[in-house]
């Protein structure tokens, strides 16, 4: 039997088959906080035998970033072990934990600046060319040359498209030579699911707090709630994402910074039942790429890996065909499902 196998989990850890204890402090949630974070809805019922995925998980992890990833994890951890640069990230999904750490904000700013340059730079700037040739050919005799550059091309050129190449330009050679940078690690992560210990974790926020990695919250899953919260576009659509929320304290966390939110109310359900069995303890490990590699990792998997002689590579050796027709499977299973 491997190390993993004879490992325990903590007494806090998340037991499906265990009914979760009644909250013995009284709530000092507010209604402001109870309406912004759960909209007055019900929570979500915890399961962890559902049969059917989140699509966008099957899609944003499929068995060729697994083993992308899985690659460049050991790559890293190899330049590490013969004295470069230390393989120590913010953040990560595992068999032990789910920590989400998130590039600063001076970070992301730095990448819209370049690929917000670029989409202007390209796609917009072509249509202005076509445009502009059409306007010509239609009023451009009638004004002149010289007025028609003045008034109606050079503005668009020099406030618009000529900063836009410039951001992409920096931009781009700024990741390609100083990556560094661009890519700054995170100062700490801001929420992490342990699976053997139960917690729920958040952490003070890296980008405005000087207590960057230190916990500001933490609970054992069984007094957490999921809620199915929408938000509506300007077109009417209805956007749906899930909120994790503590039963008595004004504790939140917005588990669309993992999942993006959706249009597709099933999808986001999907999402939830992944997390619940992520979290149960009595179950092994959803069974998708995201979590092969780690499977080894988490004692209640390696069990039952063993006993049912599980392939270790079971999806990263999966053709391309055979995924498409999980995928779809997967998808009709969630239509049919009774939520």
């Amino acid at each position: 039997m491997s190390n993993a196998a004879s490992l325990q989990y903590e007494d806090t850890a998340y037991r499906g088959n265990r009914k979760s204890p009644e909250p013995i402090a009284p709530s000092e949630q507010s209604k402001l906080f109870i309406n912004g974070w759960t909209q007055g809805g019900r929570p979500l019922a915890k399961s962890s035998r559902s049969g059917v995925f989140p699509p966008k998980a099957l899609e944003t992890w499929s068995p060729e970033v697994m083993v992308e990833e899985d690659n460049l994890r050991r790559q890293f951890e190899r330049e590490a072990a013969e004295g470069g640069e230390p393989y120590n990230p913010a953040g990560w999904i595992n068999g032990i934990s789910i920590r989400f750490a998130t590039l600063p904000r001076v970070s992301w700013a730095l990448l819209w600046m370049q690929h917000g340059g670029r989409f202007i730079a390209t796609w917009l700037f072509g249509l202005f060319v076509i445009a502009m040739l059409m306007t010509w050919f239609n009023i451009g005799e009638e004004i002149g040359a010289h007025a028609f550059w003045t008034e109606a091309v050079f503005p668009f050129v020099a406030y618009l498209y000529a900063p836009a190449f410039l951001f992409w330009a920096i931009g781009r050679f700024l990741e390609k030579h100083f990556p560094h940078i661009i890519y700054r690690r995170p100062k700490g992560p801001k929420w992490e699911l342990n699976r053997r210990t139960g917690m729920v974790t958040l952490y003070y926020d890296p980008d405005t707090d000087e207590r960057a990695g230190e916990i500001s919250a933490q609970a054992p899953f069984d007094e957490w709630d999921g809620y199915l919260v929408t938000l509506p576009d300007r077109q009417g659509n209805l956007w749906y994402r899930l909120n994790l929320v503590h039963k008595t304290e004004e504790w939140a966390l917005p588990l669309n910074q993992l999942m993006p939110a959706t249009t597709n109310r099933e999808d986001v359900l999907a999402f939830w039942l992944l997390v619940c069995r992520y979290m149960d303890v009595t179950q092994p490990l959803p069974d998708i790429p995201l979590f092969e590699s780690f499977r080894h990792q988490d004692p209640r998997t390696v069990r039952h890996d063993e006993k049912a002689g599980r392939n270790p590579r079971y999806w990263r050796d999966m053709s391309k065909q055979e995924y498409e027709r999980f995928k779809q499977d997967n998808r009709h299973k969630l239509h049919n499902n009774k939520w």
